[in-house]
């Protein structure tokens, strides 16, 4: 497990004027020929620590997601607090106890008061994603936090049953497992349709279902790091590039903790062998639909990428 200093240099943060350190941000914009201002979703990578265990209180005028990464050892606790219409603060734990069904990914609706406190452990780690994208600079800040009453935390323990099981998740078409956390009430026209502004899944690989298989999305689509891995990634440009990414925790080895693929490029996963799990949160901006995704076939990628058929065949289904 990192130490702080290292996370913050590995993953290339700075500190924050609300408490902790962030990475640069990155956004979405909208596709099928939107102005490129047309900005739906903007994220970024957070951490605190023992030196900046907690933020100061914010609201922005856009639906936050909040998404646990690891590492996370069973006495890391990350806490977000809300605070109702009344100001009361309401605190739960960020991720890490799927036993409890408790998902790794929590939304704050548009306007309301939140922060989020390492309550134990070395490092709390997460990304957020404001819906629509606005500046992280922008809404806003509160440094005072009320007198806080003890926040319940399940215990960590396994219950036995699989993740899948857990959190709910059901099998995925392109292999896998998923299941629809938020999607934004908001919605933007494009040449396909409207669309909301975005939505979240969890999407999970096991040792019974170890393969996402090649499919395209027109849509972009940014993946956030929870449990397990590491997990490969193939994607496949226009142009017929391969180009690979690991999600893992050992940033020091090259793997990353969030990516994202860009909407029209044909992307495959896979585990490794001997890895039993990897668990992810996926936010598709513009939203996802299932009018805007093809699964692979052989013979087409054959006939529109003989160079890197051969490669992929492995990751495609049939």
């Amino acid at each position: 497990m990192y130490r702080t200093d290292d996370l913050v240099r590995l993953l290339d943060l700075e500190p924050t004027a609300d408490g902790g350190w962030a990475a640069s941000p990155g956004a979405h914009d909208a596709y099928d020929g939107a102005p490129l201002e047309r900005r739906v979703m903007s994220f970024r990578t957070r951490l605190l620590g023992a030196e900046a265990p907690r933020t100061g209180w914010r609201r922005a005028e856009a639906d936050t997601v909040l998404v646990r990464h690891p590492p996370h050892g069973p006495d890391t606790v990350l806490l977000l607090w809300t605070r109702d219409g009344e100001g009361r603060p309401e605190g739960r734990p960020l991720g890490g106890f799927p036993a409890t069904g408790d998902p790794f990914q929590l939304t704050v609706p548009a306007g309301r008061w939140y922060a989020l406190e390492l309550a134990a452990g070395g490092a709390g780690l997460w990304s957020e994603a404001l819906v629509p994208a606005i500046a992280f600079e922008e809404g806003a800040r509160d440094t005072a936090w009320p007198e806080l009453p003890e926040a319940t935390v399940p215990a960590a323990a396994s219950d036995g049953r699989p993740l899948d099981k857990a959190l709910g998740l059901e099998p995925h078409i392109e292999g896998g497992y998923f299941r629809q956390y938020y999607e934004s009430a908001g919605t933007l026209e494009t040449g396909r349709g409207t669309r909301p502004l975005a939505n979240t899944i969890h999407y999970l690989l096991d040792r019974d279902s170890p393969i996402g298989y090649l499919h395209l999305n027109n849509a972009h689509i940014t993946h956030f790091l929870n449990a397990g891995g590491p997990i490969h990634y193939q994607l496949l440009s226009p142009d017929g590039v391969v180009h690979e990414v690991v999600m893992g925790e050992d940033a020091g080895a090259g793997q990353v903790l969030v990516f994202t693929c860009p909407g029209g490029w044909w992307k495959a996963s896979r585990l490794p062998e001997g890895v039993s799990h990897g668990l992810i949160s996926e936010i598709v901006a513009p939203g996802f639909d299932y009018r805007d995704q093809s699964v692979a076939r052989a013979d087409d990628l054959a006939r529109q990428f003989p160079g890197a058929v051969e490669r992929l065949r492995p990751c495609v289904r049939g």
